[in-house]
């Protein structure tokens, strides 16, 4: 297994912050899903197949918390890449702050570490990226959302940003429905839009969500960015 000295950094200073909060109480929180399609700013990661995915967080009561995320991937590789050399499973850490400026505006400053072990490294699969998100919480329980990513190399191809606007209402009977539309931008690659509608409900003690997602790239098809519906199980712990 492979690890690249980017992720000895991001581990590094996740270590470093631990100490200065010790002395205040922590929370744990996990999660679980399992969906028909990993989906990505509007690109599939598992070449439409299913996903097996979960994550762990440490949370402490400041608001600062860390934690790591995994699931298997299947990337559109060309057919010349031999198997070996292939990404099959992603790992993210990550470390972030989060509080309120309002009763209804809230923010989450946050630094993503993503991971692909075993890939070749001549991919440069791996990145880093802050992402930066306000939330508002209008009087009638809609939620808005404005979202920033930046990575100084984004998946090997320079500097990348990603805007992003998403609306969220909850519904009578444990219903709730979900839309958003972004914009990728990569200085050495091909900008995009994406979008998509979500909803989501209840099966049984588990939460269920359907939903549909597109770009506006040329030869979406091929790339895995054309329209999808994707059925996700979760649970949190």
């Amino acid at each position: 297994m492979k690890f690249s000295y980017k992720a000895i950094i991001v581990t590094s200073v996740l270590l470093i912050c631990l100490p200065n909060v010790q002395a205040e109480p922590f929370s744990t929180s996990a999660n679980i899903a399992f969906t028909s399609d990993y989906v990505f700013r509007g690109k599939t990661q598992t070449d439409e197949n299913i996903a097996v995915q979960g994550g762990f967080d440490l949370n402490h009561e400041s608001g600062f918390y860390l934690g790591t995320w995994g699931s298997n991937v299947n990337f559109l590789e060309d057919n010349s890449i031999i198997p070996e050399d292939r990404a099959n499973i992603e790992i993210d850490v990550y470390a972030g702050f989060n509080g309120n400026l309002t009763n209804e505006l809230n923010y989450d400053v946050k630094i993503s570490h993503y991971m692909y072990p075993g890939a070749n490294s001549d991919f440069d699969y791996d990145m880093t990226e802050l992402n930066l998100a306000l939330s508002y919480t209008m009087p009638q329980g809609t939620e808005l959302g404005l979202a920033y990513d930046f990575s100084p190399d984004f998946a090997g191809l320079d500097a990348g940003h990603n805007y992003m606007l998403s609306v969220n209402q909850e519904l009578p009977n444990n219903l709730g429905v979900g839309g958003y539309i972004g914009q990728q931008t990569i200085d050495k690659g091909e900008d995009y839009f994406y979008y998509g509608v979500s909803l989501s409900f209840a099966v049984i003690d588990l939460d269920a969500s359907i939903s549909y997602s597109n770009t506006d790239l040329d030869y979406a098809e091929d790339l895995g960015a054309d329209g999808r519906v994707a059925f996700t199980l979760s649970k949190s712990f």
